[in-house]
């Protein structure tokens, strides 16, 4: 017997709120950067290795020695700035990447249940047509290119 596990789709109250929450996300992030894959490439960055040198020099190493602070790569005060954001982006991204793995998942769910109908739907159309039941030629002809294997010599 077919099962269907999710059955739901989001209220007009829902979405409109789904909505308004991104919109409020953009809205509250003016200065968002958007760089090509060639520009994310070119600059360097601090990866998982890199982290707890970053941490340290900004914790440690460059407070406990200001006279090290040359100034041509900023200032401590605007490095402190740039250290902060990209852990306060960094939690803010686990949380939407956790949003998104939801989205995803509810998604493929929802597609799979549709793909399994579809297929039911299409045999069930088959033995319309081996029938003569009207309509069912019409669908038959429409999906059996997706669901008819080709034969093999």
């Amino acid at each position: 017997m077919a099962t269907n596990q999710i059955s739901i789709e989001f209220t007009p109250a829902q979405e409109t709120g789904i909505n308004t929450a991104f919109a409020d996300i953009d809205t509250n992030f003016p200065f968002a950067v958007n760089m090509t894959k060639d520009e994310r490439g070119s600059v360097p960055n601090i990866d998982n290795e890199r982290y707890p040198y970053a941490q340290r020099t900004m914790d440690i190493h460059a407070p406990g020695n200001p006279n090290l602070v040359s100034g041509f790569a900023g200032t401590y005060a605007d490095a402190q700035k740039d250290w902060h954001l990209m852990n306060q982006c960094e939690a803010m991204k686990q949380k939407a990447l956790m949003l998104i793995e939801k989205l995803n998942d509810t998604q493929h769910l929802g597609a799979s249940e549709v793909y399994k109908f579809m297929r039911q739907f299409y045999a069930t159309a088959k033995l319309a047509a081996e029938n003569n039941v009207p309509g069912a030629d019409t669908v038959v002809d429409d999906l059996k290119s997706l669901f008819d294997l080709p034969e093999r010599p």
